[in-house]
């Protein structure tokens, strides 16, 4: 299934231009505001019932090694702009996850995949198996640039996956060759056109600001919406390493270590508790949320 982003309708619609960038602006203050409406509203739930100590995370994205091939101008750890020192994650601490994983029942959402490119590991078919049979019940999902993705490697993931996205990244908004192969297996095994999400989207996009280290987008003032992922997500480095966020694409921020630590014990760690205490009074109590525009609803 190939999915626009809307701006790309927008765009066609309009035929481009200053109406085009007029309607986008319009749209976007719309959808801000009630975007942002609801997750306070969500947020005042959250800690009217439970305070800094929340259910456990309904979404916890596992990064098994840090570079990605690709080299899109809105993203801080681009090939070309990665300042990380590289790292693998051993196979033991990944056992260690499913292991914490399978002790609380984990049903959300299981990311195999944070800031990097997932195929650059090469073990990563056999690490999926391992969260399928340790996470029966688990959404297990893959995200992808598909620039290393071939049918056989398809072939052999896809039965443990619940989806995988592909994000086509092409100035032209055009199926680079690799994405073209898999699309076409796709609809001619459409069992499997259900699982496959393939997403146009350009290189040059300007999206957050990623907790202010994107390279082409950069705020001077906090945003007044708190946000909603050290409430509801868990990023693991691949040194074990736990960071606040998916926007901490750098792991400026350090909330535990699963190689000394039960993954509840860390979502429960005064490190935690300090940070959505932070979050609840505003974001500019915390250096990489003060210039960080993400706003999202989670689950």
């Amino acid at each position: 299934m190939i999915k626009h982003k809307r701006t790309v309708l927008l765009r066609k619609i309009t035929g481009g231009g200053g109406a085009y960038l007029a309607l986008r602006r319009l749209r976007r203050t719309f959808e801000d505001a009630g975007l942002r409406r609801r997750i306070v509203k969500k947020f005042r739930f959250i800690m009217d019932n439970y305070g800094n100590r929340p259910p456990i995370f309904s979404s916890i994205e596992i990064e098994t090694i840090n570079r990605c091939n690709n080299t899109c101008s809105f993203c801080p750890v681009n090939k070309n702009a990665d300042i990380r020192e590289f790292k693998r994650m051993e196979e033991e601490v990944f056992d260690k996850i499913l292991g914490d994983l399978a002790a609380i029942n984990y049903k959300g959402r299981l990311n195999l995949y944070s800031n990097n490119e997932p195929f650059l590991d090469t073990r990563i078919t056999e690490f999926a198996k391992k969260a399928r049979i340790a996470l029966p019940e688990a959404h297990i999902n893959l995200l992808s640039n598909g620039l290393l993705l071939t049918l056989e490697k398809l072939r052999q993931i896809i039965p443990f996956l619940d989806a995988l996205t592909i994000n086509n990244y092409n100035d032209e908004l055009k199926l680079n060759e690799s994405t073209e192969i898999i699309h076409e297996y796709c609809r001619e095994n459409p069992q499997h056109d259900q699982i496959v999400n393939i997403c146009l989207r350009k290189k040059t996009e300007v999206l957050y600001s990623r907790g202010g280290i994107s390279p082409n987008k950069k705020i001077e003032k906090t945003i007044p919406s708190p946000c909603l992922l050290p409430f509801r997500q868990m990023v693991v480095r691949p040194d074990g390493k736990i960071s606040l966020c998916c926007n901490d694409a750098w792991g400026q921020i350090t909330l535990g270590d699963v190689t000394k630590q039960s993954i509840e014990e860390i979502w429960y760690s005064e490190a935690y508790l300090d940070a959505r205490d932070k979050m609840a009074v505003g974001r500019q109590h915390i250096s990489i949320c003060k210039f960080c525009d993400y706003v999202k609803m989670m689950d």
